[in-house]
């Protein structure tokens, strides 16, 4: 599909309505904000709709910003997209963490960043300690260096939802233990360090968590942070199709779907 850009806000308009139609229909009704067992029943639906805002990504985001910030005394490299001017917010937020290999960079290079930012949201991507073009080291207690990222300038926006995959559950399980309050949301994809909290700890955190992994994912927390986080009262589980560790990467549509589900639902 190819807009010119003066269809663009009149598409996006009619589309973003519709959507959000068929998901208030759907997800919501008389059920509580925090029921997430209907959220999958709409996924075939809004497969196309992802499909489309993806279409739009393009011409739906404003420059993109890069910054560094001090963190735990840690100068931390990080992105942030915001929504255009033509883009109502919606007033949530999002920091997005990354797995061993991988850095700010590739949630940029994905489209997540502009496609979140597109719909309405404040996106914040981080390079952790020791990675991408955060150089410095950091020692030190890993929940409270991201406490330090929620309590900065960075997200003025009041409880984000946290994306973390991989390596970065060092850093987010033991903040989703200790400070869940300040979230709005949790999406772990396959996060290492889930074996690291009691089963009576996280039956007891309320937050909503989306649990994300690959069904090929051959690695050790593809079976372990499903198994350890299910137990959370108000989580859900979703294995991408034909995905691996890095299940955003194999499935993008899909898993920006999801994302956009959830997003969606924590606005309602």
């Amino acid at each position: 599909m190819v807009l010119s850009r003066g269809e663009v806000p009149q598409k996006a308009k009619k589309f973003f309505f519709l959507a959000q139609k068929e998901i208030i229909r759907i997800m919501t009704g008389s059920r509580p904000k925090t029921s997430w067992k209907p959220l999958f029943q709409s996924l075939e639906i809004l497969t196309v709709h992802s499909q489309y805002i993806l279409s739009l990504m393009k011409f739906l985001l404003q420059n993109q910003e890069v910054f560094t910030s001090n963190s735990e005394g840690v100068n931390m490299f990080y992105r942030k997209a915001s929504p255009p001017s033509n883009v109502k917010s919606s007033g949530q937020s999002i920091l997005l963490l990354h797995g061993k290999s991988f850095t700010s960079e590739t949630w940029q290079k994905l489209g997540t960043m502009h496609l979140m930012a597109g719909i309405g949201h404040v996106v914040i991507a981080v390079d952790l300690p020791g990675y991408g073009e955060t150089v410095d080291s950091y020692h030190g207690d890993r929940s409270k260096f991201i406490l330090s990222i929620m309590q900065s300038e960075l997200l003025s926006e009041n409880h984000p939802v946290l994306i973390s995959p991989s390596m970065s559950g060092e850093y987010s399980v033991k903040f989703v233990v200790e400070h869940s309050d300040l979230l709005s949301g949790y999406i772990p994809v396959a996060p290492v360090a889930t074996n690291s909290v009691s089963q009576e700890i996280l039956k007891n955190l309320k937050v909503p968590t989306l649990i994300v992994y690959g069904e090929n994912d051959s690695t050790p927390m593809a079976k372990q942070a499903p198994h350890n986080l299910r137990i959370m009262p108000n989580s859900q589980e979703v294995p991408l199709k034909n995905a691996g560790h890095a299940a955003y990467l194999d499935q993008p549509d899909e898993f920006h779907t999801l994302l956009y589900n959830v997003m969606e639902l924590l606005h309602q």
